[in-house]
């Protein structure tokens, strides 16, 4: 027989709030130290773009990630970095800014789903303004290493070209 009192009370809602807080997921707001290391980790990415880097921007990449775009085409770690080479060498594109603003961090069994949206500034051949703004939810593990981007899924992604909207 179980006896119901104010203590026996206290210690249930003790318990239960503390299963709670266990299973609960962890969101940006509620894990002060994911976040601050994995925004570290897109400020390198963005910083190396920037610089035509696309060796570093990687470096931060699991050897097996994949990029998945809005209509579910996947491109390997290989084929990411050959499509980004061959954007800065072939069509002279300089980025003046690439940001990264972290919408939210979700906990999972693999690693951690963050949910991003980007802002990338630039110009091709000199003087065409072009300005990407997307909006992806990306799959990050702990490695021995740190943490490492194994997935990216591009959600949404807006090109405008000197003003103008651009799809192709």
């Amino acid at each position: 027989m179980i006896f119901f009192s104010t203590k026996n009370a206290f210690l249930s809602t003790a318990l239960i709030s503390v299963a709670i807080v266990t299973i609960a997921p962890v969101s940006a707001e509620n894990n002060p130290k994911i976040q601050p290391t994995i925004q570290t980790n897109y400020d390198r990415i963005n910083a190396a773009f920037v610089r035509k880097d696309i060796k570093g921007a990687t470096a931060l990449f699991t050897p097996d990630y994949v990029s998945i775009s809005p209509e579910g085409k996947k491109q390997t770690l290989a084929e990411f970095r050959e499509h980004y080479d061959n954007l800065f060498n072939r069509f002279n594109i300089k980025l003046t800014s690439n940001q990264t603003t972290i919408k939210n961090i979700d906990v999972n069994d693999t690693g951690i789903d963050v949910a991003i949206e980007q802002k990338t500034e630039g110009t091709v051949a000199g003087f065409n303004k072009i300005i990407i703004n997307q909006t992806s939810r990306n799959l990050w593990l702990k490695t021995p290493q740190g943490w490492r981007l194994k997935e990216s899924k591009i959600l949404t992604s807006q090109t405008t070209f000197n003003g103008q909207t651009f799809k192709g």
